[in-house]
């Protein structure tokens, strides 16, 4: 790896250093299981100045090092961690997880993170989510051949968006300033369920291909649109059968497949563009009236955003700011991608998410690198995944990476 070199910083800088936003994100039996008080005191010590709850999350089995009560954890599937607001759901109706009841949830953590001067923010997963896509069908994507992603909400379906409004509105009205919006976009064919099993190589082309969506929703709204998504919904089936049917027939795994043609898919894109922002700009409508700040995730890779359906750009303008996930142990390759994104995105917010784990952080060093890329661009709030996951000294990276 390129060591990048940072340039110094200016006089002008220097005298007006940028306040320095740090958010640990963490899950609720984190918190239950060691303290809030033994959290919370080791997060302050390590310069952390906000924490970033999960409050609608889906299924995991989660390996927890530090945890002094269990050290691997299955979750209950698709639950969220406060109490709603009944009166606001539809068709689709959230399920509270078992520690709610025990007086743990987003309001509790909430009273005991500010009595170390920490905020707390919600983190919410939007569109992926099994136990509602396995309860409405209707309401997840749909492949080529009719099948069910049972895994991937589908954000151009209404009940859908109805529920993810009602969540936040839930959210706003416990007070909450900021919303982390993870998923809110289209999701892929992969998802990581109990024994996946692929008998084929399935090239990053036609795996994108597995994961496009053409529910009902779906073809109901581009057909509205002008969008020819019939067309395209055959041209992905004839593709996809043709690779099934001799995969030897293509080019390597690791080699791109036939491009998409761009007479059917670049409108079918820019269709998905628009279901994606019209949904942040509803969901930003919404709790406009609470002051709550949102702030969607998007990946740094241009080809993840324009599959996912994410126009940073227009999102941006909606929200006023985005969370970009900079998980690359790459720190040349995160400066280039993040100098571009931080140009779409003027001049909203920007927050860097960065892994502390191993193998995605890469080590001390790669981190240390990847934080002086982005400071070296102005960035000056982050977010760091993820608390239960981590050796705890891991965390003393943080304020050595923050002092540089």
């Amino acid at each position: 790896m390129h060591t990048l070199a940072v340039p110094a910083p200016s006089s002008t800088q220097a005298t007006s250093a940028p306040r320095i936003d740090a958010s640990m994100w963490i899950y609720l039996w984190d918190i239950v299981d060691e303290g809030s008080d033994a959290v919370f005191g080791l997060l302050q010590e390590r310069s952390i100045t906000s924490i970033s709850l999960a409050c609608a999350y889906h299924a995991g089995k989660f390996l927890a090092p530090h945890n002094p009560k269990r050290k691997v954890i299955f979750l209950e599937d698709g639950t969220i961690y406060f109490e709603p607001d009944a009166s606001l759901f539809k068709t689709i109706t959230p399920l509270v997880n078992s520690m709610v009841a025990h007086g743990h949830h987003y309001a509790s953590v909430k009273k005991n993170a500010e009595r170390y001067g920490l905020e707390t923010r919600a983190w919410v997963v939007c569109c992926h989510n099994s136990r509602i896509g396995a309860a409405h069908p209707s309401a997840a994507c749909e492949t080529a051949f009719g099948d069910t992603l049972m895994h991937n909400l589908c954000p151009s379906n209404r009940d859908v968006r109805d529920y993810l409004r009602a969540l936040l509105l839930s959210l706003a009205g416990q007070g909450v300033h900021t919303i982390e919006l993870e998923a809110l976009q289209f999701q892929g064919y992969s998802h990581g369920s109990h024994h996946e099993r692929e008998g084929i190589a399935l090239p990053p082309d036609i795996r994108s291909l597995l994961g496009l969506c053409f529910c009902a929703s779906c073809l109901h709204g581009a057909r509205r649109a002008g969008v020819d998504i019939d067309e395209a919904r055959a041209w992905t089936r004839r593709t996809l059968e043709h690779y099934f049917s001799d995969p030897s027939a293509f080019a390597a795994a690791d080699t791109p497949s036939p491009l998409h043609p761009a007479e059917i898919f670049t409108p079918f894109n820019l269709w998905r563009e628009g279901v994606v922002a019209s949904l942040a700009q509803e969901l930003a409508d919404a709790v406009a009236p609470h002051h709550v700040h949102l702030r969607p995730m998007t990946s740094i890779d241009p080809a993840a955003q324009s599959l996912a359906g994410v126009n940073p750009r227009s999102i941006g303008r909606i929200t006023k700011g985005m969370l970009a996930l900079g998980y690359t142990t790459d720190a040349a390759a995160l400066h280039t991608r993040l100098g571009v994104l931080r140009q779409q995105l003027a001049p909203h917010a920007m927050t860097l998410g960065m892994h502390l784990g191993m193998p995605e952080s890469g080590g001390k060093k790669d981190f240390l690198e990847r934080m002086a890329a982005a400071r070296s661009l102005g960035i000056a709030s982050f977010n760091y995944y993820a608390y239960g996951f981590v050796p705890l000294t891991h965390m003393d990276w943080i304020p050595e990476a923050l002092a540089q």
